[in-house]
């Protein structure tokens, strides 16, 4: 079963309205999945037939930029994801783009010719942006030093928002409104 049809299912209206991102639910969410429908297919006897399940693809996706501010272009790089290496070099703007299982949990990005510049990740592991630990996990993969990610909108995590929405031309009143969300949702991805 194809997860949007699992979310989009009448049993799940009320954490469609809670979550705008299926992909990223919070401890204690409650997803339903229903029955499988089964599908029928005619097919002439005695002829071979191939059928091919749909594939739910996911991508890993990142921008590398220098401490200016510039992309990282053509820098050769070994992503390394739940062991499987994946060697390539960054585009013209510093993005690595790369297909991965939708179940992956580890990786590591290996930069440069010697692949001495190691940043180890995990995947899979955000809470909805819409929440405060959301917004704190997302702030501190983007290295705003914010201390604890809880969930408590403190005045650690109150400042790291304001110097977020300075550094995008934003208000900074350090509050956590809908226009910042919707910015931290296009700088870091949903």
């Amino acid at each position: 079963m194809l997860p949007a049809t699992i979310w989009q299912a009448p049993e799940n209206k009320e954490l469609r309205a809670r979550r705008k991102n299926p992909k990223t639910l919070l401890a204690g969410d409650q997803l339903i999945i229903p029955d499988p429908r089964l599908r029928e297919e005619s097919v002439a006897a005695g002829t071979r037939q191939r059928f091919r399940r749909k594939a739910v693809p996911e991508k890993f996706r990142v921008v590398l930029r220098d401490e200016h501010g510039e992309p990282r272009g053509h820098l050769p790089y070994t992503l390394v994801i739940d062991g499987e290496p994946h060697d390539g070099v960054t585009d013209g703007n510093g993005v690595v783009e790369i297909g991965i299982p939708p179940d992956a949990r580890d990786g590591e990005l290996r930069l440069g010719d010697d692949r001495e510049e190691i940043h180890r990740f995990q995947l899979g592991l955000l809470d909805p942006i819409e929440t405060v630990s959301g917004a704190q996990q997302r702030l501190a993969n983007l290295a705003y030093d914010l201390g604890r990610c809880d969930g408590n909108l403190d005045p650690a995590t109150a400042e790291a928002i304001r110097s977020f929405q300075a550094d995008q031309g934003l208000e900074a009143t350090g509050k956590y409104d809908e226009a910042t969300q919707a910015r931290l949702e296009d700088v870091y991805g949903s």
